[in-house]
């Protein structure tokens, strides 16, 4: 009986009748479904593209495409995630070999197909995502978009100031014209004393020629580095210039605060989730140290990915910029999205919005709902203050009116701001209700409302409504679920690449194993559709 314990078999003593393969792995093993999945008829197209690119002159057959992208995947799902790993694994791991039909790479032609493959992985991403939407595993009733941190292959010790990596770039550029005269040099002593045919290497050639390779290879990384401040000083829309830092290993890689305030070289991996089975319908990786601007661009790639927009999203307050919400309304999405600057909470406290209702209403506030006002820096917010838009003034929760002062113009990375500015009176010096209020009671409240200001209320009183609230929740178990997924479950906190264009490699790669894992997971509506 299975149960009972059996005799040691002598690891020398010979077998007269030999396993199979196939009988070492139960009839529902995960890794059958992963095979079979890969060896449809739905991925028939995609793994035949990719072989093509193998053009074979003479030697064995190469490793097909398939196998090796079931062998990334299959092991990230099991936390497996190095090429070194990767190849013991084919050795080890039954399912695994099995998975391989007996077939061992090594490490370097592991490591070797994603940064061949890299620009398909994002076809495979969709192949997999085209599954799941035959399957009725995407909806697109509601998706959820968020952003997280994730470390760059690069150590904190990389980072550089724009003065240091000059001064390194200057010492490194006289390196390699000292090692290239030294190695001239050589050339012309060789060539005097043996002519054409010399009969022996150069002593310390080789050497020579490695720490060329490595000068210039640290030029290289030197020069990008460079590059990247200049680029992100450019691309700042903000009053004030990012830090002229870079690191020197990974120079895409920028100096983020994680969720632990510590600051190292990351990237930001965003993902935008259908909340219907939580399957990946897009992703993306960028440097960007904030969210905001992102939104639109992870709305075109749903539609890209699945042909049609989700009816509704969902999405933290960092996303929550004017040019976006107006975009999201042209394009017909329902956006739910707390203020910016604000907590990502599914709502304000009951109290503090009953405040903010009572102040738009124009009611005299108790000293209770003044408490419960929605507060920035120990002052009420804008919420708080109701635009008459007949009269294009604002008034306070104290009745006072605050007047139209003057127009300015702010340059963003969504186009040109313009912002009316209001003011408050003289009134506000004696309130007694100027501490909570004003920076300086002598001057007044000033209040700006830009173009998209009646966007932002439209989406603000959606948003604290009871469907917005419930709609909210949704990205709890969705996106943010996923999120955990990746790093708890796959243990993912950190690329194993370097470089943007690789890192996004690897991303597509993740979010097709999550996705695959979401599909295993639903089998019973995925077998009939392959």
């Amino acid at each position: 009986m299975a149960g009972f314990r059996k005799p040691e078999q002598p690891r020398e003593q010979m077998v007269l009748f030999s396993r199979r393969l196939d009988d070492a792995l139960p009839e529902d093993h995960p890794v059958r479904m992963v095979a079979y999945l890969l060896e449809s008829a739905a991925f028939a197209p995609t793994f035949r593209a990719w072989a093509n690119d193998y053009v074979l002159l003479e030697g064995k057959p190469p490793y097909h495409p398939r196998d090796l992208a079931g062998l990334y995947m299959y092991g990230m799902l099991n936390r497996i995630r190095s090429s070194r790993q990767l190849e013991a694994a084919c050795y080890n791991r039954v399912d695994v070999m099995w998975l391989m039909s007996g077939q061992t790479p090594d490490h370097s032609t592991i490591a070797d197909f994603v940064g061949r493959q890299n620009k398909r992985l994002r076809e495979l991403f969709k192949q997999v995502l085209s599954v799941a939407h035959r399957a009725k595993l995407v909806k697109l009733e509601h998706a959820a978009v968020d952003g997280t941190k994730i470390e760059a292959n690069a150590g904190r010790g990389s980072v550089r100031g724009e003065l240091t990596i000059a001064g390194e770039l200057v010492g490194v550029r006289q390196l390699i014209e000292e090692l290239e005269q030294e190695w001239a040099d050589n050339e012309t002593r060789e060539a005097r004393l043996f002519g054409d045919a010399v009969p022996w290497a150069p002593s310390g050639g080789g050497s020579l020629k490695k720490r060329l390779a490595e000068a210039k290879a640290k030029q290289s990384r030197l020069e990008e580095a460079l590059a990247a401040i200049v680029r992100r000083r450019e691309e700042s829309t903000g009053w004030k210039d990012p830090k002229a830092i870079a690191s020197t290993t990974d120079p895409d890689g920028r100096s983020m605060k994680d969720k632990e305030g510590r600051s190292k070289p990351n990237y930001n991996a965003q993902l935008t989730v259908d909340t219907a089975a939580g399957v990946i319908v897009a992703n993306e990786v960028n440097d960007h140290p904030e969210d905001s601007g992102l939104l639109v661009p992870a709305m075109m790639q749903v539609q890209e990915n699945c042909g049609t927009l989700p009816a509704e999203v969902s999405a933290d307050s960092q996303y929550n910029v004017g040019p976006d919400l107006e975009k999201l309304e042209q394009m017909g999405v329902v956006g739910y999205l707390p203020d910016n600057r604000k907590s990502s909470g599914a709502s304000q406290p009951d109290e503090s919005r009953q405040a903010v209702a009572a102040a738009q209403a124009g009611e005299v506030l108790t000293d209770a709902q003044w408490q419960a006002l929605p507060k920035e820096h120990k002052r009420i917010t804008k919420e708080a203050f109701r635009y008459d838009a007949a009269a294009d003034v604002y008034r306070c929760p104290m009745g006072q009116t605050l007047s139209f002062v003057r127009f300015s113009d702010k340059k963003t990375g969504g186009g040109t701001v313009r912002r009316a500015q209001y003011a408050g009176c003289s009134a506000c010096a004696n309130c007694p209700r100027a501490s909570q209020c004003c920076g300086n009671p002598r001057q007044g409240r000033m209040i700006t409302r830009d173009q998209y200001e009646p966007c932002r209320e439209r989406v603000r009183a959606r948003f604290h409504s009871g469907q917005g609230r419930s709609r909210y929740r949704l990205r709890g178990p969705t996106v943010e679920g996923r999120f955990g997924f990746v790093k708890s479950g796959l243990g993912i906190r950190r690329f194993t690449r370097r470089g943007l264009a690789a890192v996004r490699a690897e991303w597509d790669l993740i979010c097709t194993a999550v996705n695959l894992s979401v599909l295993l997971r639903n089998w019973g509506q995925v077998a009939p559709v392959l």
